[in-house]
């Protein structure tokens, strides 16, 4: 079974380069959202999360892509977190995986 690579690795070898801040990672994450690379989102969201201008978004890329990479109970810490970022849409999935999910207790 052959390693996936980093998203970094890949957007070296398919552009030639990659983001050198917070909203180039953003528009990154953004894309390999849109290509359902979850795997690849959680990575580029990293320095995103670190910005104020970027982290409201990257929070939220980062609640749903755990919950299609199957970490539930990542996925409701992250929604958790999104939420009190402003993020109020996050409601609905948040307790929608509770509900799913009923050993995730958020404490």
């Amino acid at each position: 079974m052959e390693q996936r690579k980093s998203a970094r690795d890949a957007l070296i070898g398919a552009v030639g380069f990659c983001p050198k801040d917070a909203i180039g990672w953003l528009y990154a994450a953004r894309g390999y959202y849109k290509i359902h690379d979850y795997h690849a989102v959680i990575e580029c969201v990293a320095p995103a999360l670190r910005n104020d201008k970027t982290r409201r978004e990257a929070q939220h890329l980062l609640a749903f892509s755990f919950l299609h990479t199957g970490q539930a109970e990542a996925a409701a810490g992250a929604f958790f977190t999104s939420i009190n970022a402003g993020n109020d849409t996050d409601w609905q999935p948040l307790v929608e995986l509770l509900f799913d999910n009923d050993s995730i207790k958020l404490t």
